[in-house]
């Protein structure tokens, strides 16, 4: 009788405990809604198994050519891990790169296998043929041989099949994940915004800077112009009773000029590039502009994302990045065109 008591004590216990576990995550996340938060909280509560590598076993490696700022080195890393996955080698990263600052990625680095500096440079080499569209013959590579890869690979085609295990290896380092959440709720708290299922936090993202050069537009990229973000603020205004709108960009004052007739708008300032990606990360929807920084935020946010369909100029170099002139390759599925 007293081992049947005790069995019965334990298992109530554990179903007690199981219980408090999934209230306290459900707390958290109607905490987490309450404050207009979206994004990373999904990898709090859902759990992935992603691929460790290991040292032991490298002898063959994989390499890309990482360039670019921190949009272009988020998909370079991205489709890394995923060859290096799918063809059993082990991915090399520089050993100084920024992404072991801002992400929890395993520091897989030639020193960390104790490989020489060149040993990438010694590796058949294949490049991409559109710098802005899925090219098949990059994953036709033979397993188990070392390889390294030169191109941008801005197509979510190439890892769409681990899509959750890669939401769990882009997630900020807790200093910035709690910056975020911070600035979030004071944020409400200085607009005096209360999320609800009719009032929604949308963010923006603005990107001037190097895509407002001449240089630039002759090579065939564009920038959009303040009609385009008033369109897009017009949709969501239409479609919910109120909302909150945050802007991060690498221009606020033409910024500021731009929705200078707006309300409802806040402007982030003082933030780092991985900082403010955070942020915006965390609204509910996203209005995007050009490049990949804006494109990781619509992805991470999971809402309603607007993007700018006049990315290139016919006829143009740029032109040539996407094949067959489409962007289906480059903008992820779902999301809504406007200009």
């Amino acid at each position: 009788m007293r081992i049947l008591y005790i069995r019965k004590c334990f298992l109530l216990g554990t179903f007690g405990i199981v219980c408090l576990f999934f209230i306290f995550h459900v707390y958290k996340l109607q905490t987490w809604q309450r404050l207009g938060i979206s994004g990373q909280r999904s990898n709090e509560i859902h759990i992935v198994k992603r691929q460790i590598f290991d040292k032991n076993n490298s002898k063959e490696i994989v390499c890309v050519n990482f360039q670019g700022r921190l949009g272009n080195l988020m998909i370079e890393y991205v489709f890394l891990y995923v060859i290096a996955k799918i063809k059993k080698l082990y991915p090399i990263v520089p050993e100084n790169s920024e992404l072991f600052q801002i992400f929890d990625i395993q520091k897989t680095t030639l020193s960390a296998i104790k490989k020489p500096k060149n040993a990438c440079l010694k590796l058949p080499l294949h490049k991409e043929r559109w710098g802005l569209s899925y090219d098949e013959k990059l994953l036709s590579v033979p397993p188990s041989k070392g390889v390294r890869f030169d191109g941008f690979y801005q197509s979510w085609k190439y890892w769409i099949k681990y899509e959750e295990e890669i939401r769990d290896i882009l997630t900020f380092k807790e200093q910035i994940r709690k910056k975020a959440y911070t600035q979030m709720k004071d944020i409400l708290n200085q607009m005096k915004f209360s999320s609800s299922k009719n009032n929604v936090v949308v963010s923006i993202h603005i990107r001037r800077g190097d895509y407002a050069t001449a240089g630039h537009y002759k090579y065939g990229k564009l920038t959009p112009n303040e009609t385009y973000y008033q369109n897009a603020m017009k949709y969501f205004k239409t479609k919910y009773q109120k909302v909150l709108f945050i802007v991060g960009s690498n221009d606020i004052g033409w910024s500021k000029k731009a929705l200078a007739n707006e309300t409802n708008v806040y402007y982030s300032t003082g933030n780092s590039p991985a900082e403010d990606m955070a942020l915006l990360s965390l609204a509910n929807h996203t209005i995007m502009s050009v490049g990949t920084f804006g494109w990781w935020i619509g992805w991470m946010a999971r809402g309603t994302s607007i993007f700018y369909k006049n990315i290139f100029r016919p006829g143009t170099g740029f032109a040539k990045e996407f094949r067959n002139n489409s962007i289906d390759d480059f903008i992820y599925p779902g999301w809504i065109p406007m200009e």
